[in-house]
């Protein structure tokens, strides 16, 4: 019924009736739910992310889709950083250097704080929105797997017509390229999706 709603219905009644449902029918496939959301979410979002000028957007980049052989320096502020005699070929970084040569405010890569607790790093939705709150970005692109989403950012006060993340007291103008699993460690993603949501621009 709701696919002949228009996208600024659509994603609030999807994301308030998400806990419900996952509560009443345990059973019901998570991960394709959260694929409508974004789906929903991206199309009601899309030309305003497009219009925010370059200098105005950050870009959040996964830890998970570093290449095989990185060389891994983590920086507690920053996340991952690639060292600058890295020949590994990543695309990774290739996303990361092309956002910033068109201008984008900020690139950072997002780690595991799972993963990474003895290290002191920060859990990723804590990582994430300290650097939105000391950059202050008018729009930001995340990728994230959608547990991820559904967990950490998928709830009813994050959702508003003036942009996501207003639960954390911020509001920023999203878009979202899902990774294609949920594994923490090596994952994959849509490389030509992101690379058209990175450059988005009206």
């Amino acid at each position: 019924m709701t696919l002949s709603l228009p996208p600024w219905l659509i994603l609030p009644i999807l994301v308030f009736f998400y806990h419900p449902l996952a509560r009443f029918f345990p059973k019901m496939d998570k991960d394709a739910y959260v694929r409508k959301v974004v789906a929903a979410g991206n199309q009601f979002y899309r030309r305003r992310f497009a219009q925010t000028p370059y200098a105005e957007r950050m870009l959040f980049l996964p830890y998970c889709l570093r290449a095989e052989g990185c060389a891994t320096v983590i920086d507690q502020e920053k996340g991952l950083l690639c060292p600058p005699e890295c020949r590994i070929p990543c695309r990774l970084r290739e996303m990361r250097e092309m956002a910033l040569a068109l201008g984008y405010q900020d690139v950072s890569v997002v780690v595991s704080g799972r993963l990474h607790k003895k290290d002191g790093v920060l859990r990723s939705r804590d990582f994430l929105v300290r650097r939105i709150e000391q950059r202050r970005p008018n729009a930001v692109l995340g990728c994230l797997c959608t547990r991820d989403l559904r967990e950490k950012y998928l709830r009813s006060a994050n959702v508003s017509p003036e942009g996501s993340l207003g639960g954390h007291g911020l509001k920023v103008i999203p878009q979202v390229c899902l990774l294609k699993d949920c594994n923490c460690r090596q994952s994959s993603i849509d490389w030509q999706e992101l690379e058209t949501l990175i450059r988005a621009h009206v």
